[in-house]
């Protein structure tokens, strides 16, 4: 699928692609950014940290977009089991929805990781891509959020189980570590000369579910 008919289908009117799916996209692209920096700065000053950046941001990039194609089948799943006859419909929509929380809970994750690898960057790279990299923050911190969000509404549909309540767990820890990188931001601001010019996210570190 190219990243036209992509969008395409995400503007349709049809449920999926949805949410999920757009929150992937958003966190690759954030993972492509980091892997641009890091090849900008390698250009001039080659290191085994930036290779290994490099390396690290296209494993993410590669995995957010499987992840991508992963959320549209696994509400397509969710759409079919509600149309199963009802003596079958119980069990495969637990399945489906299962299926449809954990996807946005890798995604997060996933983004959470990208938020990781940026932190580790911001000296490293040239101060012609900062900018960039700020950018992928922004992308990771938005894809991180959307994603907890899609999974959090999906598990509303869920009983109070081992899954939810594990499920759950993770969110409020992706939430957490969100907060602790609230100043990256605020940092790569100061080093191209432009703090104060970054908005407050309002993330706390609160669940949103």
């Amino acid at each position: 699928m190219t990243l036209a008919s992509f969008l395409d289908r995400l503007a349709s009117g049809e449920p999926a692609p949805g949410g999920g799916a757009a929150a992937a996209l958003a966190g690759a692209t954030a993972a492509a950014l980091v892997a641009m920096a890091c090849r900008v700065t390698a250009r001039r000053a080659p290191s085994e940290a930036l290779a290994a950046a490099v390396d690290a941001a296209d494993e993410l990039r590669h995995r957010l977009m499987a992840l991508m194609h992963e959320d549209v089948e696994a509400y397509a799943a969710v759409l079919e089991s509600r149309r199963a006859p009802s003596e079958r419909r119980g069990p495969l929509l637990e399945a489906a929805m299962r299926r449809a929380t954990t996807v946005p809970l890798h995604t997060a994750r996933a983004a959470a990781d990208v938020l990781e690898l940026s932190a580790t960057l911001l000296e490293a790279v040239r101060t012609s891509v900062v900018g960039d990299l700020g950018v992928a923050v922004a992308l990771a911190r938005a894809a991180l959020d959307a994603s907890a969000l899609t999974a959090g509404v999906n598990l509303r549909e869920l009983a109070e189980d081992d899954f939810a309540r594990a499920a759950r767990d993770t969110l409020e820890r992706l939430a957490a570590g969100a907060h602790a990188q609230r100043a990256l931001a605020q940092r790569i601001a100061a080093r191209v000369g432009a703090a104060g010019t970054t908005p407050d996210d309002g993330l706390d570190g609160r669940s949103i579910v």
